[in-house]
């Protein structure tokens, strides 16, 4: 799909704003949706430190936005700018430090950082190059114009979120269209790729887990691969991942899209790096946009900030705001993150809850936030899957571990006694069988072969 929208950006040596939670690029999300008028009141923040944010955002009007602490100091607001276009500024111990340059439009067109005496520092905006859109990077330290590309894809999650662990030095953040992009000089991208190898090597050279080995019970079934905030931001293609349990034609299928496809290589060097004039758009196929009734959609119930980032709710809510009763949670980048029951503003009773690509993560019973009960999970980083029995987000207890193309893994059986068996099926075609105690103590194991039979 490409960036089409930067929402916001930020210069990383300067501003380590996080984005993820970034109430301006939830809002300009919502209006590049829809097209249409957003206004609303909202506070931000902890009881000790609030922030009242008041805007409104619609064609072919500047920009309304104001941002307050408790003592009603001005931390955000807009200036014009003239021919329509406007400023976000942005103070800093009430002095100007940031601010982002608007077309008439909307369109993110410049961030400038300031000195304390006022003057612009550092800048950053985009630009087209050979590939699509780039950030052009301008400070006083520099030369030259550096031109900055998105960083290069990682789409197996497991080395992306290795990276995202041990690589920091990037030049500059957006969040767009396309979610959080992370901007890289041609050095950055050179010292990325040889970082991705080595990574890349470490995890080749762990090998693949087993469950086959000396490991307790209660570990092999309680497997990482099922930890969802260890797996919150993978991506796993389950092309046509449903809601288990639900009747076909109520079932919402996942929106399942390849992930933000970057430039690999480096950005090829503009001859010159074209300027924009002041009449010019930064995305001009926006000029050509048309508000329709398929653009619209209702207005969220309710605006959700958790884990950094700005989620919309559509159902019930009770007398006290919460979300009660059946309704639906959307990321910012409106694809399902939870669908089904909630109790007070918690995920109870039957419910699914999704990968941030949009592809299943967990169907089945919840209590107060946690899987527990009946459920199946799947796994981001091979697509297993684990159905049965779930204690305080955990597998416990009776269920069957199989792996992404159907074949069974393991399965385990809570005795009567409250002892538990578990059948490990090997490729050979052959079980091994092994008993443990109440504690999870081993007790006895043999291998049966399923050709005898």
């Amino acid at each position: 799909m490409g960036i089409h929208y930067f929402y916001n950006f930020c210069i990383s040596d300067i501003d380590r704003a996080d984005l993820r939670g970034d109430i301006l690029s939830a809002v300009r999300k919502r209006y590049f949706d829809r097209f249409d008028r957003i206004r609303d009141k909202i506070t931000v923040g902890s009881e000790d430190e609030p922030l009242f944010y008041d805007y409104a955002i619609e064609k072919d009007k500047l920009l309304r936005w104001t941002v307050k602490n408790s003592s009603g100091t001005v931390l955000q607001e807009v200036i014009p700018a003239g021919e329509g276009k406007y400023f976000l500024y942005f103070y800093r111990d009430q002095k100007l430090y940031k601010r982002l340059l608007f077309s008439r439009l909307h369109t993110l067109l410049k961030a400038e950082y300031t000195d304390d005496d006022g003057t612009v520092c550092a800048s950053i905006e985009p630009r087209k190059v050979q590939g699509g859109l780039c950030l052009l990077y301008e400070s006083k330290e520099l030369k030259e114009p550096l031109v900055l590309s998105p960083a290069p894809d990682v789409s197996d999650p497991i080395l992306s979120e290795r990276m995202r662990e041990r690589f920091t030095d990037y030049s500059a953040v957006a969040s767009t269209n396309e979610g959080i992009v992370y901007f890289l000089s041609d050095q950055q991208t050179s010292s990325f790729k040889a970082l991705l190898g080595e990574v890349q090597a470490e995890l080749n050279s762990e090998g693949e887990e087993s469950f086959i080995d000396d490991m307790p019970l209660f570990e092999k079934i309680n497997a990482k691969d099922f930890n969802v905030k260890r797996n919150l931001s993978a991506s796993l293609d389950i092309s046509h991942a449903a809601v288990f349990g639900a009747p076909v034609e109520e079932a919402e299928a996942p929106v399942v899209e390849p992930e933000p496809v970057s430039e690999s290589g480096n950005v090829a060097e503009p001859e010159p790096v074209p300027e924009i004039s002041a009449d010019e758009e930064t995305a001009p196929e926006e000029e050509e946009i048309e508000e329709t009734e398929d653009k619209k959609t209702a207005e969220p119930d309710k605006m959700i900030m958790a884990d950094g980032a700005m989620y919309s709710y559509f159902g019930n809510l009770d007398d006290n705001g919460n979300r009660s009763g059946y309704g639906r949670t959307m990321t910012d980048l409106d694809k399902v993150a939870y669908v089904g029951n909630y109790v007070n503003d918690k995920r109870s009773g039957k419910g699914a809850y999704f990968y941030k690509d949009g592809t299943l993560c967990y169907s089945g019973d919840w209590t107060q936030n946690a899987r527990h009960g009946i459920g199946i999970g799947v796994s981001a980083r091979d697509g297993s899957m684990h159905m049965g029995n779930w204690k305080n987000n955990k597998p416990e207890g009776n269920g069957v571990r199989m792996t992404a193309d159907g074949k069974i893994l393991f399965v385990c059986k809570v005795l009567e006694d409250g002892k538990t068996v578990l059948m490990h099926y090997l490729p050979d075609e052959t079980v091994l069988i092994t008993k443990y105690d109440r504690e999870g103590k081993k007790i006895s194991e043999k291998t049966v072969s399923l050709l005898d039979f």
